[in-house]
């Protein structure tokens, strides 16, 4: 199949959606913890998320146009905090349920159980291997489509033992983390191989 942008803007809108959500690829998958100035808390699934540097240790993350229910942004920006949240095979239907519109806290709602740590201000995911607490740095909205970028700083990080390697290295495999496709469809991350760093002239090494 082939369609040019014209054909593209003409396709059925929840076709178009699956469409482009999908063929991004496979995604690192989260739970997004954070709670108001009244200690509400709110948890969110999260697929748009991306490493932005480890000097100092950054991670950004795209949000939608802000709709009627959606309180991860707003609270983010009132708090200063929020957390991600690897999710594990046991948690997707739960972590799929999140999405949809409630009216009370998602964890609440959908059975998830908050955690929190001293001092940090935003609610973890229990049951979650991966877990990383994140201060909010910068916020850019991009006017083409009214999402909004967030860039936050690493404060906190939580890895199992069994997942990390001597060199740093985390494994998501062992780690149990899934990944998505699109919006409602889940992959189980397997490591097919770790190669040594590139360099020009001599071929590639696994380690």
């Amino acid at each position: 199949m082939h369609w040019n942008k014209k054909e593209i803007g003409e396709l059925e809108r929840f076709y178009r959606g699956n469409l482009i959500n999908s063929v991004t690829g496979i995604k690192s998958l989260y739970l997004l913890g954070s709670q108001d100035s009244e200690g509400k808390t709110n948890c969110a699934v999260f697929s748009q998320v991306m490493h932005l540097g480890a000097d100092p240790a950054l991670i950004g993350i795209l949000f939608r146009p802000v709709m009627p229910g959606m309180h991860s942004l707003s609270n983010i920006e009132k708090s200063g905090f929020f957390t991600l949240n690897h999710v594990p095979e046991p948690m997707l239907a739960q972590a799929h349920w999140t999405s949809a519109k409630w009216e009370e806290s998602e964890f609440e709602a959908t059975g998830l159980q908050p955690e929190y740590l001293p001092g940090f201000h935003a609610p973890f995911v229990q049951g979650s291997a991966i877990k990383i607490g994140i201060s909010f740095a910068e916020k850019h909205p991009f006017e083409i489509n009214g999402t909004t970028f967030v860039i936050g700083r690493i404060e906190n990080l939580r890895v199992p033992e069994e997942a990390l390697g001597p060199d740093g290295f985390v494994n998501l495999e062992k780690a149990g983390t899934m990944a998505c496709g699109g919006l409602d469809s889940y992959y189980a991350p397997k490591l097919v191989a770790r190669f040594a760093y590139a360099k020009a002239g001599k071929a590639p090494e696994i380690i």
